[in-house]
């Protein structure tokens, strides 16, 4: 399966997909509101892709100004099509890829004191819906500074799950063909 980039330098290029069930892109629709909803805030900005899989939404981030996205995702499958498609288009020096568990990079990201303007979590739905992996994932964010004060965090599900935080404030959900889209907002201050 080919996607195509929406927008940016790199608007109209194809990127390739890893053929396995467990990959699902982001649909065309969900990521073109996702860089609406980011329009001024992409500029310069450092983003996460969490469970990236073909990378097209932090490809995507990168072709509309981010200046460096770092990708995660523990299907080496997924990681291979990936930087195939960061070769493609000659991103590697704003582009790092790890190939480990979420609990894994992000450990690893607290340790480097990385912080993000912004990260998209899109766990693969079956897993997410069999274990608590986005509470995981957000107790994670929630309690560290990985993501920047006024940073956002986007979580891709099939229904809306409750988070208990502290540090983040919910901005809004929305639909899209039995796809969720959340959007937090890290406080300026907690």
């Amino acid at each position: 399966m080919s996607l195509r980039i929406l927008g940016g330098n790199f608007r109209g290029r194809l990127l390739k997909s890893p053929k396995t069930k467990l990959t699902r892109p982001t649909l065309a629709v969900l990521r073109k509101a996702v860089f609406d909803i980011l329009h001024h805030q992409i500029d310069d900005a450092l983003f996460l892709d969490l469970f990236a899989g073909s990378g097209a939404m932090g490809i995507e981030a990168l072709s509309r100004g981010a200046s460096h996205v770092t990708f995660v995702d523990n299907s080496p499958l997924a990681i291979r099509c990936l930087k195939e498609n960061i070769q493609l288009l000659h991103l590697e020096k704003q582009s790092s890829i790890l190939l480990c568990s979420y609990k894994q990079a992000l450990k690893q990201l607290r340790k480097k004191e990385i912080q993000f303007d912004v990260a998209y979590i899109d766990p693969p739905y079956e897993l997410s819906l069999k274990t608590t992996i986005l509470q995981e994932t957000f107790a994670l964010f929630d309690n560290s500074c990985l993501i920047k004060p006024d940073g956002i965090v986007f979580i891709e599900e099939t229904t809306h799950s409750q988070f208990e935080l502290t540090s983040f404030a919910l901005v809004n959900v929305r639909k899209f063909s039995g796809t969720l889209l959340q959007q937090y907002q890290k406080k300026s201050t907690y």
